[in-house]
């Protein structure tokens, strides 16, 4: 079987790597994304579940490790949590080591199957109607201000201060409802440090959830596309997380290699949860009030990251959403 893989972000890199692995004839496609990091968009983090994923690709977890910390600051709100940030430019070049890195456009007639991995282009996917893409921007800093690992809420949105190591640190924000640049200037987390931005970009989250980035396999000419990754909604709608979730759902295509609907099936059920989070960003879209459910949705689904956020924390931190 002939195999173009089409994004060489963090999903599209891991499945190459397993592929390669299993002794498969891949070819993987890519674009400059004109950053200094290499990759767009830049996050860092990592959850629950990293450890083993990386593993399973015959690296060593720790060695990507920057920070690990044991808390994060909400709005405020200390929540105790078990969260890390990762060298994510560095286990991408692993992933991918002794590939051939290609430009050019795919041609179908080339290969059987095509995996789409170019995150929110979904470039050989058809469009989703109910599409919700998030549009944020990255600052990279190398400075002596005490940042902490923070994130504040609002506009439907969020921003994150995260470190990263030997005194760098990654800030950046995101919003459905509002210019990100605006919500990051009233924080004033960055104001005063402009000499000492390493690099910095703009970029886009998709929050669609998988349940609404149907159809996960199509035909493209005469070849199969499998989507995976952020190309099929695989990131959490309310946190954004993506890293873990991309990964998972190329070990769920691998499990499932020639049975599409099977895929289809392993993908739903592996990520309903995402679904409730959907739900709670359509309602704060509309403007609809927010119950107890929601709450709920938010403190079960932290704890997926590693934060232990409460009942009653997770009510007051939806209110700053607004």
């Amino acid at each position: 079987m002939n195999i173009a893989i089409a994004g060489a972000g963090m999903t599209g890199a891991y499945l190459y790597r397993l592929l390669d692995r299993r002794r498969h004839t891949v070819e993987i496609f890519d674009k400059d994304p004109g950053t200094d990091c290499g990759i767009k968009p830049c996050a860092w983090g990592a959850s629950r579940g990293y450890g083993e994923l990386v593993q399973a690709a015959g690296l060593a977890p720790s060695s990507y490790i920057l920070r690990k910390t044991d808390h994060v600051i909400i709005d405020g709100i200390r929540i105790a949590a078990d969260l890390m940030t990762i060298d994510k430019s560095r286990l991408i070049r692993d992933l991918l080591a002794g590939a051939e890195l290609r430009a050019g456009e795919i041609e179908p007639a080339r290969y059987d199957r095509i995996i789409d991995a170019t995150g929110v282009a979904r470039a050989f996917l058809p469009a989703l109607r109910d599409d919700i893409i998030l549009p944020c921007v990255q600052w990279r800093l190398a400075t002596d201000t005490p940042f902490e690992n923070r994130i504040h809420l609002e506009k439907i949105g969020y921003g994150w201060s995260f470190p990263l190591a030997q005194g760098e640190h990654h800030i950046g924000c995101g919003s459905l409802l509002a210019d990100p640049r605006v919500i990051m200037d009233e924080t004033g987390w960055v104001r005063g440090e402009e000499k000492n931005v390493r690099c910095t970009c703009t970029g886009a989250i998709r929050l669609t959830a998988p349940q609404y980035a149907q159809p996960f396999v199509t035909a493209y000419g005469t070849s199969e596309v499998w989507g995976v990754g952020e190309a099929v909604g695989c990131v959490a709608p309310l946190a954004g997380d993506g890293i873990v979730p991309g990964m998972r759902s190329v070990q769920i295509l691998l499990a499932q290699w020639d049975d599409p609907a099977g895929y289809t099936r392993a993908l739903l059920k592996e990520f309903a949860w995402m679904e409730d989070e959907r739900r709670v960003i359509d309602k704060l879209i509309k403007g609809e009030k927010l119950a107890l459910a929601e709450a709920w949705v938010l403190k079960k689904n932290s704890r997926r990251m590693g934060m232990q956020v409460g009942l009653k924390e997770a009510a007051l931190l939806l209110t700053h959403l607004r």
